[in-house]
Order: structure tokens, then C-alpha cells, then sequence
């Protein structure tokens, strides 16, 4: 009986697999369509980036918390050490085998600009992916993380956190950029990617932290309406930051869950 409960097993395996990965790689590429109407509504687009057009899916974990919502507000003490961070491709036959480069910028309040450019405060060439994790061990640290410090009465502060693809296995550091172990400096991202000759942005995330009450009036954000990024099951327009991850990491975890729903009885039979 052990046996053939075992070959019923590996052919239900086979069966009930695509069908997981589908719904998988679906609910990845809806969080990839969230966060890219975040940054457009939050106006990263086109302030710090010209186009955001990722490919995969970056999420951002601070110690003492769950997944950062995209443009979660954040108290400035729990971001003063660098986040874990995770990337799901939105293909999930996409080998994430490369090098890569990782910033963090603030971007400022909306609707506040400087002709200095963007503070920098994390840097880091050559990072790797080992199972989904974005690993800085054994990297160059351009510039090491430093936690957000914003003005008080200086509004929102929009934190971006972006993973290039690098085109070398090196990147030697443009003049003029921040260095190692120094205060966050100004620089304007679009000129760092360009002097670097990194390659294309494949994912993003980020956050605000704010300190005091806001001096002046930032701009006014547009919020995501997520019912017009489902495509069918949708109970109505949200503009839940938050909501909207929980819907993406629930419908995530509910087609992880299809497998062991099928397979429960084979399993029973399979102790016998």
C-alpha cells in the first residue's frame, strides 16, 4: 500500500504544482502593479525616478516588524538599522544568479525639491540573491546604511530603497559620490546610475518617516485604487497602503496552502 499511496503522491505532485506556481507568480505580478502605482501616486515617479517599470517584487522587513507596507509610515527608531530584504521575479523560471547594486535615497517630502539632489544613505555594489534574500555579505559598501534623520517639521520623508542590475562584476565608485563611513551626502540617483554604468532597475519599495508636525504643506498624493489592478475578484476600490499587501501576501499564502489541501488525504492514507 506504502508504495503506491507514494506514486499517487508524486503524480498529484505533478498535477497540482503548475497549478501553484501559476497563482504564485499571478499574485507577484499584481504586488509588482502595486508598488508601481505607488510610486506614481506618491510622485517618485517622475521626481527620483523618469519610469519604474520592475520586474520583480522587493519587500523590506525592520527588526520589531512585519513586511513594510509600500509608503508605510515608519517611526525613525525602528529604521536606524538596515532592513532584510527579499525579491520575488515576477517569472519564477528568472534565475536571479547576478550582482547587483543596492540604494536607499530620501526623496525628500512630496513636493519639496533641492538642487543638491537626493541625500544618500545606503550604497552597496555587488550585492547577491540566495533563496529570494538580498545578501550584502562580501559586497562594497559605497556608502554604509544610515538610518533616516529627517528635519522635524520637514513633512513625509519618502525613503526608496531600488536594486539595479549591474552590468560588471565591479562598480568602481564615481568621483564625487559619498564614500565609505561618511555622513549621508547629497547626490542625484539618475547621475550615480548613470557615472556608474549600472544596469536596469528591476525592483523597488519604500517608506516615510516624519518627525514634528509639517511646516508647510506637502503635495497632495494620489492613493491606489487596487480594484483597478485586479483583474477579477475585487470587493470594491481600496486605498489601504496596508490593505493591499495583506490582500497580496494572503492570496500568496492561500495558493501556497493548495497543495497541502490536496494532498491531506493521501498523506492520512499514506500513514496507514
Amino acid at each position: 500500500m506504502i508504495p503506491s499511496a507514494g506514486r499517487m503522491i508524486f503524480s498529484l505532485l505533478l498535477l497540482a504544482s503548475p497549478i501553484v506556481f501559476a497563482a504564485q507568480s499571478d499574485n507577484t505580478t499584481l504586488g509588482i502593479e502595486i508598488i508601481r502605482a505607488h510610486f506614481q501616486g506618491a510622485g517618485l515617479v517622475p521626481y527620483l525616478l523618469a519610469n519604474f517599470t520592475p520586474t520583480a517584487l522587493l519587500t523590506a522587513t525592520y527588526t520589531g516588524g512585519g513586511i513594510v507596507a509600500p509608503g508605510q509610515l515608519l517611526p525613525k527608531s525602528r529604521t536606524q538599522t538596515a532592513p532584510n530584504l527579499t525579491i520575488t521575479p515576477a517569472n519564477m523560471t528568472t534565475l536571479l544568479n547576478e550582482k547587483y547594486t543596492l540604494v536607499m535615497v530620501d526623496a525628500w517630502a512630496p513636493g519639496y525639491t533641492d538642487p543638491r539632489g537626493q541625500i544618500c544613505h545606503w550604497i552597496v555594489n555587488g550585492v547577491t540573491i540566495q533563496d529570494h534574500s538580498v545578501l550584502t555579505r562580501g559586497s562594497v559598501e559605497v556608502e554604509q546604511y544610515r538610518g533616516p534623520t529627517p528635519p522635524s517639521g520637514s513633512g513625509p520623508h519618502r525613503y526608496a530603497i531600488l536594486l539595479y542590475a549591474q552590468q560588471l562584476p565591479t562598480v568602481p565608485p564615481p568621483q564625487g559620490f559619498p564614500i565609505q563611513n561618511n555622513n549621508p551626502g547629497f547626490c542625484h540617483l539618475a547621475d550615480y546610475v548613470k557615472a556608474s554604468n549600472i544596469g536596469p532597475l528591476i525592483a523597488g519599495t519604500y517608506f516615510t518617516v516624519e518627525e514634528g508636525v509639517a511646516t508647510f504643506t506637502p503635495s497632495p498624493t494620489s492613493p491606489v485604487m487596487t480594484s483597478t489592478l485586479l483583474a477579477s475578484g475585487s470587493s470594491g476600490p481600496s486605498t489601504s497602503t496596508a490593505g493591499t499587501v495583506a490582500q497580496h501576501n494572503g492570496a500568496f499564502s492561500s495558493s501556497s496552502n493548495c497543495l497541502t489541501i490536496l494532498l491531506a488525504p493521501f498523506l492520512w492514507l499514506l500513514a496507514l
